[in-house]
């Protein structure tokens, strides 16, 4: 299926771009957690918190898509579903292997104890499996879609429902890690696409914000 970008069809670039920063992220956090001292529960609660606010954004991301995507595409595809309804089933996975991870990662934040942040670890790998097979799947098959068969308002709407589970307080830091795992161009749009009072704000104090987020994170300064 062949679709152009117009004004009156969604325009689905942010949400690759998007999928970039769940995707670097993710992958990060099997060696975050391994790298730990055994019984440093202070570093331990950092990566535990960051986590926690990635899952909460990966959930409301996709609660966006359960409740208002899936169900347009459902309806308005004239044609096998499959595709649809595998990526659903997908989601049910992530949910489950998020549920796991935030249990085990209360018990790690606890006592910081190697074994337990070896076990998180390796649930966290298996996510970052199953949400990179799933974000391939769904821009090569879902947003081609989206673009066709989608209003602008409808794609709006499904946009904002994962907009609105990130505090205030947080929104600078989020945009700077997703910009961070973005090309050049895509940045340049990314930021077109956020009103003017963002775009000011960031240059004058959110890059600074979300770097000493990054460091207090990884340890060291952001790179790119």
């Amino acid at each position: 299926m062949t679709t152009t970008r117009h004004s009156t069809r969604p325009d689905t670039r942010n949400m690759v771009i998007i999928h970039q920063c769940f995707r670097t992220q993710f992958a990060a956090l099997p060696s975050l957690v391994r790298s730990v001292p055994d019984g440093d529960a202070v570093r331990a609660g950092v990566l535990v918190d960051f986590m926690g606010e990635l899952t909460t954004a990966l959930h409301y991301h996709h609660v966006g898509e359960d409740e208002a995507m899936w169900p347009l595409l459902l309806e308005r595809l004239d044609g096998d579903t499959s595709n649809i309804l595998e990526m659903e089933e997908q989601h049910e996975r992530i949910g489950e292997l998020i549920d796991r991870a935030l249990a085990q990662a209360s018990a790690f934040r606890t006592s910081a104890r190697d074994h337990r942040g070896e076990l998180l670890a390796a649930t966290l790998a298996e996510l970052s499996i199953a949400l990179n097979e799933h974000l391939d799947e769904e821009e090569a098959v879902a947003l081609p879609l989206v673009e066709e068969l989608l209003s602008v308002e409808e794609w709006a709407h499904i946009a904002e429902i994962g907009h609105a589970s990130i505090p205030k307080d947080r929104m600078l830091v989020i945009l700077g890690y997703i910009l961070l795992s973005a090309s050049p161009p895509q940045r340049e749009f990314f930021l077109a696409q956020s009103p003017l009072m963002a775009r000011i704000v960031w240059k004058l104090m959110g890059r600074r914000t979300f770097e000493a987020d990054y460091r207090r994170v990884y340890g060291h300064p952001p790179t790119g």
